[in-house]
């Protein structure tokens, strides 16, 4: 065995997070004599062929009731081995590289390291004592920064390298070995990867997904099928570091042209100089966790481990002078405290900082100034660089001159603006003049870009995490601004809930009381009449447009006699989502039937999905029916001003682009069901498979989808209804006619 892959084994056994994870494995076990080869497997994740594998190595041993027959049984030493085997192939070590005295070697390093006892871990009361819940949290903060770093800066640095990967993949690998006088190994082969030993990986695959892993000793299972590169530029002699490429064997060479691999060189120089560290930092620990959301303006948290490490690293980036100091003094990320604020009456709020920065991340104000350089960049779609600052081209503050002397340079760069107003402005401050360089300007820029990324992801979450209050009262509402609408699910509650009270009274009357439906002259007679109304209550004949119109409704008490219902939807809905988006039909429709509510009284409105409503009558006449239908058209054709934009969690007031809509209008469905008809459909379907009260339904809804489509090649604002003087075709299958506009609408 490779003697380096050993003793990274034997440093991996010496943590404290290996000694935790692999007592975890054990807890699992703690009460089991002896399991079988079925269970051990199911109890760490492996097949039952990688033991019988491991056995014939000589990796396992477990009990046989017969030699060489009888069922394998696995002891506590046995589970012990397999929970070790477990973390390690868990952390990248291939089960070839584990020593067959791996007990042992546990033994002797793991919990002696911890405890000062050498005793076997199964069967025995160990106790490390767990780390206290604040120090975890501040640990894993910590590990949390560099695996965001090194995803971004693994990430960004492919993009660069490799220009077409929509087809392709690639992976970008550091190695963590020392250097011999600025000299080190590089395999020419992809067979020969493993001798580099512990290796960062940075692997991206189709659709530009990465997948960063620490690897222990990197190999292929089909070497062939790659082919390795050094980062050199074009030019130069030998690579000024280890990194390698690795990219499919049938992918183009790749040319690295050298400003390119000049910055990402220096995008990953903090990455090797935190090379001691890596099997902290990217350690498969699922136990320790963050999900970074922070929710900006308000509320920030001074101590955002991720955004202030970021600041800090960018001043690292920048490197030193001969006399040690760092080339650049501080970098501060500065934010709108409301977005919605209008340009000139911004006022900036420092939400990350590096340490020596004047300012309070999250508490330091800047108050509007166009002179200060980040007030410019926040509205500039440029990069902006002072070579040579003036006190009033910065700062901000009153102390500027005790802090920075009278001189210095700065960059300032919006993060952001490529698609709407910047979400704020890095700056960067140099106490000397001309302290940037063009290559200095493009690592700031992918800096830039990795902090956008982190405030995306931010308010991603936000978005995300809002209307939690609302989830509990009303789960089925995704969207909380439809709230006042009833949805599609309880359009299909309510109407079989109609027909299954209807099918209930039907039984208990018995067959003898259940009219056929068949005579239809009875049927067009009946249709016509307001059954079930009320008298006293005013008909849509008796109102105007604009009236209130009182509808009764479903939950009212007494048997039913007709079911009425009523689709409508809105015209040329794809000419509004090309031209303005989705976000407008959404809003249309929401003041659509809004505007419906306020027209009907009491009435039962269903919004189904797009701009599409149902309303569901109860005991009305076909003639009422179509009459509502008509005043609704003619009440909805008018024109209605909606949102463009959405309102953004960061953002104190809503925003206030609109555009009106001119011609808007609407189509209309109108069916009427006899109780008759129901009844005789209730029984056609009564021994179907599903459901009688399902199958009856969906016929109810094809019939409004067939009104809609014929009101669509009508052209629209139209009202289309089912006709009771035409014969059906089929068992159920209706005739629609266009209703002619009435003289008085």
């Amino acid at each position: 065995m490779d003697d380096r892959v050993l003793q990274s084994i034997r440093k991996h056994l010496q943590q404290p997070e290996t000694w935790e994870r692999i007592r975890g494995y054990l807890q699992l076990v703690s009460e089991k004599l002896t399991v079988t080869i079925g269970e051990a497997a199911q109890l760490f994740d492996f097949t039952e062929n990688q033991l019988r594998d491991w056995e014939e190595r000589g990796l396992l041993r477990p009990l046989r009731s017969r030699p060489n027959t009888g069922q394998r049984r696995y002891p506590p030493a046995e589970l012990e081995k397999l929970a070790i085997i477990r973390d390690l192939i868990n952390a990248g070590y291939p089960p070839g590289a584990i020593p067959l005295d791996i007990a042992d070697l546990w033994h002797a390093l793991g919990p002696a390291s911890f405890n000062g006892e050498g005793h076997g871990v199964a069967g025995s009361h160990l106790a490390s004592p767990p780390l206290p819940l604040d120090r975890r949290v501040a640990q894993v903060e910590s590990a949390v920064f560099w695996r965001y770093f090194a995803s971004q800066a693994l990430h960004h640095a492919l993009l660069l390298l490799c220009e077409d990967l929509s087809r392709s993949h690639a992976a970008i690998l550091l190695p963590r070995q020392a250097s011999d006088g600025g000299r080190f190994w590089q395999p020419r082969l992809p067979e020969e990867l493993a001798r580099l030993g512990e290796s960062l990986i940075g692997w991206l695959s189709l659709g530009r997904t990465l997948h960063l892993f620490l690897e222990v000793a990197p190999a292929f299972e089909y070497p062939s099928d790659f082919r390795i590169q050094p980062l050199l530029a074009e030019g130069e002699a030998r690579p000024a570091d280890p990194t390698l490429l690795i990219v499919p064997r049938q992918m183009h060479a790749l040319n690295l042209q050298r400003p390119v691999v000049q910055t990402v060189r220096r995008l990953l120089a903090p990455l090797y100089a935190c090379a001691d560290q890596w099997a902290v930092y990217f350690a498969p620990d699922l136990r320790n966790w963050l999900y970074p959301a922070r929710a900006f303006p308000r509320g920030i948290d001074p101590s955002d481990t991720v955004l202030n490490g970021l600041m800090d690293l960018i001043i690292a980036l920048g490197g030193q002078t001969p006399g040690g100091a760092d080339r650049w003094h501080c970098c501060c990320l500065m934010m709108p405290e409301d977005p919605a604020a209008p340009p000139g009456q911004q006022v900036l709020i420092v939400m990350a900082c590096s340490r020596h920065s004047p300012h309070r991340a999250g508490q330091s104000r800047i108050f509007p100034n166009e002179s200060y350089l980040y007030f410019r960049a926040l509205r500039s779609p440029y990069l902006l660089y002072r070579p040579r600052l003036a006190i009033r081209d910065s700062a901000g503050l009153s102390q500027w001159p005790e802090h920075f002397g009278g001189g210095g340079s700065a960059v300032a760069i919006p993060i952001g603006c490529q698609s709407g107003p910047a979400l704020g402005v890095l700056y960067v401050f140099a106490l000397t003049q001309e302290a940037f360089s063009e290559d200095d300007l493009r690592l700031l820029r992918l800096m830039a870009l990795i902090v956008e990324d982190l405030l995306l992801l931010y308010r991603a979450r936000l978005d995300a995490m809002q209307g939690l209050e609302q989830l509990v009262k009303a789960p089925e509402v995704v969207n909380s601004s439809f709230i006042n609408f009833l949805s599609e699910n309880e359009f299909i509650r309510d109407l079989e809930v109609l027909l299954a009270h209807l099918q209930q009274q039907t039984a208990l009357a018995g067959d003898g009381a259940v009219r056929t439906g068949s005579d239809m002259g009875q049927e067009r007679q009946e249709e016509h009449s307001p059954a079930g109304a009320s008298k006293g209550t005013p008909t849509v004949a008796d109102a105007g447009p604009a009236e209130l119109l009182y509808l009764f409704p479903l939950r009212e008490a007494g048997e039913l006699e007709t079911l009425s219902i009523i689709a409508l939807d809105i015209d040329n809905q794809s000419q509004i989502v090309r031209r303005y988006g989705e976000l407008a039909l959404r809003n249309l429709t929401q003041a659509i039937g809004q505007r419906i509510q306020r027209q009907l009284v009491d009435c039962r409105l269903y919004h189904i999905y797009g701009g599409r409503f149902y309303l569901l009558l109860k005991n009305i006449s076909l003639e009422r029916a179509r009459q509502i239908a008509q005043t609704l058209r003619q009440a909805l054709r008018r024109p209605y001003r909606v949102e463009l934009l959405q309102q953004s969690v960061w953002q104190l007031e809503p925003p206030e682009t609109s555009v009106e809509l001119a011609d808007v209008s609407v189509r209309l469905g109108v069916t009427l069901y006899l109780r008759a008809k129901l009844v005789e459909l209730l029984q056609r379907y009564a021994t179907a498979p599903t459901s009688a009260l399902a199958e009856v339904r969906s016929l109810i809804v094809g019939d409004l989808d067939q009104a809609l489509s014929l009101g669509q090649e009508e052209g629209g604002n139209c009202v289309i209804s089912w006709d009771p003087q035409a014969e059906d075709r089929g068992p159920h299958v209706r005739r629609f006619i266009r209703l002619e506009t009435p003289s008085n609408l």
